[in-house]
């Protein structure tokens, strides 16, 4: 008895969702932190979580380097923003455990993520181990 084997190529289309995203301001910040900006999308206010970065908590800091770290986070990416000639958003629209929609923020053709990185105002997120704040920056 012969056997066949059939091959089967499953190709996928992939959909690309468009809408329109635009920053907006609450309380005359366009960040409420270092790594959570507030948006529009498609009319409705939203906030979008920067992808690959961390910043030091404002809302609930668990000392005071770190509430002043990540006031300076939040005050950076909002004068980036403010001075900015372009501004761009690279999401598949995915939500995190909050609700904000997972997204790049590309300002003047740079991500903004990896400039706080480098400016020492946060750090490359990882999901796995939460950055003690505190600790760190008590070593510096």
């Amino acid at each position: 008895m012969k056997m066949k084997y059939f091959l089967v190529i499953f190709v996928s289309m992939i959909t690309t969702v468009q809408a329109e995203i635009s920053l907006r301001q609450y309380n005359d910040q366009f960040c409420y932190d270092g790594d959570t900006c507030y948006v529009t999308i498609n009319g409705m206010k939203k906030k979008i979580r920067l992808l690959e970065l961390d910043t030091p908590e404002i809302s609930k800091p668990k000392c005071n380097a770190e509430l002043e770290l990540g006031l300076k986070a939040r005050d950076y990416l909002n004068d980036l923003i403010a001075n900015a000639s372009t501004i761009e958003f690279k999401t598949e629209y995915l939500e995190d455990y909050f609700g904000r929609i997972l997204s790049y923020l590309i300002i003047d053709g740079e991500d903004a993520s990896s400039k706080i990185v480098k400016n020492k105002l946060g750090v490359v997120y990882n999901r796995k181990q939460k950055y003690d704040w505190c600790q760190d920056l008590k070593r510096e």
